[in-house]
C-alpha cells in the first residue's frame, strides 16, 4: 500500500529519548556525498534550513529559514571526521551522519535523535522526504513516493503505531 524506493527508517527507544535510522545510498564517491552534507550548495539541495556555521567541533549553528516569520533556531557541532562523519546539534535533536564507501558509491547512514516518541512518524516523514532529495541532488533515483510527505507520514503513522504518530505534520498554507 505504501511502497517507497528508500528504505523506511528504523525508530526505537535510546536511552531517554527515540533514534530514527535511515540507510540510504548516494550513487557518488564519498567525498562527492561529503560535499552534499556539509557545504552551502550541497545543503540548500535536501535540509529543511539554511545552516550558518562552520563544521568545526563547539561551534554554534544557525538553522535560518525562507520564511519571514519563522525565527532562526540553534544547535552547536558535535563531531567532524572529515569525509566520514559529521554529528550536530538543532535545538533539542541530534543529527549524525556516516559515510561509508561500497562498490555502488556511498552509504549513508542518517540518525536523528528525538525526545518524543509523538513525533516519530512527522519527523520520519519529514527526513524521509529531505533524504530523497539529497539523493536525487547527487543524481540517483527516487520515486515520487519518497517526496510525498502526506503520503510518507501515513506509512510511518501505520509502521510506528499510534503512540509513534501524535504529532502531525504542520498544514500547508
Amino acid at each position: 500500500m505504501h511502497s517507497t524506493d528508500l528504505t523506511p527508517a528504523t525508530f526505537g527507544p535510546a536511552g531517554d529519548r527515540w533514534l530514527l535510522k535511515y540507510v540510504v545510498d548516494l550513487p557518488v564517491s564519498r567525498w562527492d556525498a561529503w560535499i552534499a552534507v556539509t557545504t552551502r550548495d550541497g545543503l540548500g539541495a535536501w535540509f529543511p534550513a539554511r545552516v550558518l556555521g562552520e563544521w568545526t567541533p563547539g561551534r554554534e549553528l544557525t538553522f535560518a529559514f525562507d520564511d519571514d516569520d519563522d525565527e532562526p533556531t540553534y544547535g552547536e557541532v558535535v563531531d567532524v571526521d572529515s569525509g566520514r562523519q559529521l554529528a550536530f546539534t538543532w535545538e533539542t535533536d541530534s543529527l549524525r551522519l556516516s559515510l561509508e564507501e561500497y562498490d555502488a558509491g556511498t552509504r549513508l547512514t542518517f540518525a536523528a535523535s528525538i525526545g518524543a516518541r509523538g513525533r516519530g512518524a512527522r519527523d520520519g516523514a519529514g527526513w524521509h522526504a529531505c533524504l530523497a532529495a539529497l539523493r536525487e541532488s547527487v543524481g540517483g533515483y527516487v520515486e515520487d513516493a519518497d517526496k510525498d510527505t502526506g503520503r510518507l507520514f501515513a506509512l510511518y503513522s501505520e509502521r510506528f503505531g499510534p503512540e509513534g504518530s501524535t504529532e502531525r505534520p504542520a498544514a500547508p498554507e
